[in-house]
């Protein structure tokens, strides 16, 4: 036992450090917001804990603070940002994220230019990270079980029910941005102190492509599929590595098959099979008085994949 946690020690700890980026992705695409923001604020997270680190904070409040920072940065840069839908804003937010990878490789000194920051003290072990990444799923899990997570559910629903009964949603979608740069800021932070360096490519195009796979495989509707799309994209290459030269078709077929039949990630398949085929589910899906509404996201019986629409409530979103 001793000698397979040694031997993947690296990817579990790279597995705990990706569990609240990608939620902070989560969030956003949950919301109905299509933003890429919070890779940036991992990037922001990592230096400034790297700079700070290097010139001797102590660990704690190097990461309360690159948190609590990020999450204000975050609220007060969506006060623009929440006019714009859709791609515009994912392209705006992904255009935060290059010019943040510009300014890091010309910072000099400060960021280390091209090589980034080299040799930062080490200052979290594997039990750090777990402890980090549980704080991180209690918030938003709790977060989902409150009126604010029922009401950010209704926004990417419908936004004119949402505010139909009052609730503002330039604030709920502020939240949102700063939740999430808060989450990508504290995974910056964590990567940062446990492996001693950062390089501007960190927080690149690659990074924002591994996290949406991470959210949108595991599926977007809850923590859970965050938290699911993070073990399969981290250990899926390493199970794969048996086969060799077939390890990268592998992989996309299976991300292809995941999105082409389970448009609501693993998670909205496995709810869709547990309505399926479990006898209670039976029963939700016979309906009745009293009875839930089948969790959507599963494959249409047309087997054609597309997601069904979940309704909402006017009293469930205003809680």
């Amino acid at each position: 036992m001793n000698d397979w946690y040694f031997g993947h020690l690296t990817l579990i700890q790279g597995m705990l450090i990706s569990i609240p980026l990608a939620m902070s992705v989560q969030i956003a695409l949950r919301s109905g917001v299509f933003s890429f923001a919070s890779i940036g604020f991992y990037g922001i997270g990592a230096y400034g804990t790297g700079i700070l680190a290097m010139r001797g904070w102590p660990v704690l409040p190097t990461i309360v603070l690159m948190v609590v920072a990020s999450g204000l940065i975050g609220y007060f840069m969506s006060i623009p940002l929440i006019r714009l839908r859709g791609l515009y804003l994912g392209m705006v937010t992904f255009a935060f994220d290059l010019i943040l990878t510009v300014v890091a490789t010309n910072g000099g000194d400060l960021t280390g230019g091209a090589l980034g920051l080299l040799g930062v003290p080490l200052g979290i072990g594997t039990g750090g990270l777990l402890a980090a990444a549980l704080v991180a799923i209690l918030l938003v899990s709790q977060l989902e079980r409150r009126a604010v997570g029922r009401a950010l559910v209704g926004i990417k629903a419908s936004e004119e029910l949402v505010m139909s009964v009052g609730v503002d949603l330039k604030h709920r979608k502020r939240i949102v941005f700063a939740l999430s740069a808060a989450l990508g800021a504290l995974s910056g932070s964590l990567y940062v102190l446990t492996f001693s360096t950062v390089q501007p490519t960190s927080a690149g195009f690659s990074l924002i492509i591994t996290t949406l796979t991470m959210a949108v495989i595991g599926g977007t509707s809850s923590w859970i599929g965050a938290v699911v799309g993070t073990i399969i994209i981290t250990w899926l290459p390493s199970l794969a590595a048996a086969i060799g030269q077939y390890q990268q078709l592998v992989y996309g077929v299976v991300l292809v098959l995941v999105v082409m039949y389970a448009p609501e990630g693993v998670l909205g398949a496995l709810r869709w099979l547990w309505t399926r085929f479990s006898p209670r589910g039976r029963g939700v899906r016979a309906g009745g008085p009293g009875t839930a509404v089948a969790p959507a996201g599963g494959p249409s019986p047309g087997g054609g994949g597309a997601a069904t629409a979940e309704p909402v409530s006017a009293d469930r979103v205003k809680g």
